[in-house]
């Protein structure tokens, strides 16, 4: 009986993975099938980086897509990865938003102060769209998730270290 030698290059896969996150919703089908790819071939994910040499491989991966990013916004994408591989989970781009803080309630609708502050907001949105094209794609992908427009730019705002707070959007 032969035993054949299955040899896995995890680091050239999360380096592919986490380029697939950060390129968006097009690639969470990539992301699973590695997933899937990991979990075929007995990978499993320690629970800390100090003794699971996965974990750093991937955090390595992740740091160097998301260059310049808070280590928070790829952590919760690790977060998700990893119940990916580990549990069976089907990535999602909204189960890696971590925790939920307390949501503000923002304006009443038809608080015509408040709605002309939300139409210039869009209006400014609108303006440099060419400039923040991967911060609307984030917006896109989280909608295509299944996210609420409003859940859509939490996520974005939170993915991208502003922390949101009560009351905020007065």
């Amino acid at each position: 009986m032969s035993t054949s030698t299955k040899t896995l290059d995890t680091i050239a896969l999360f380096n592919g993975v986490a380029l697939s996150i950060y390129n968006g919703l097009n690639a969470i089908d990539s992301v699973n099938g590695s997933a899937i790819t990991l979990r075929e071939a007995g990978i499993k994910f320690g629970k800390s980086k100090k003794t699971c040499q996965y974990r750093v491989q991937f955090a390595d991966a992740m740091k160097s897509a998301f260059k310049g990013r808070a280590e928070k916004t790829y952590a919760n994408y690790m977060t998700a990865f990893v119940a990916s591989v580990n549990d069976g989970v089907a990535f999602s781009l909204s189960s890696s938003k971590g925790s939920t803080k307390g949501k503000g309630k923002g304006a009443k609708a038809g608080d015509k102060s408040a709605t002309d502050k939300m139409l210039s907001a869009l209006l400014n949105v609108w303006k440099l769209s060419a400039v923040g094209e991967d911060v609307l794609v984030q917006v896109e992908t989280a909608l295509a998730d299944g996210s609420t427009l409003a859940d859509a730019i939490e996520y974005v705002l939170e993915a991208n270290g502003i922390e949101l707070s009560k009351g905020e959007a007065e």
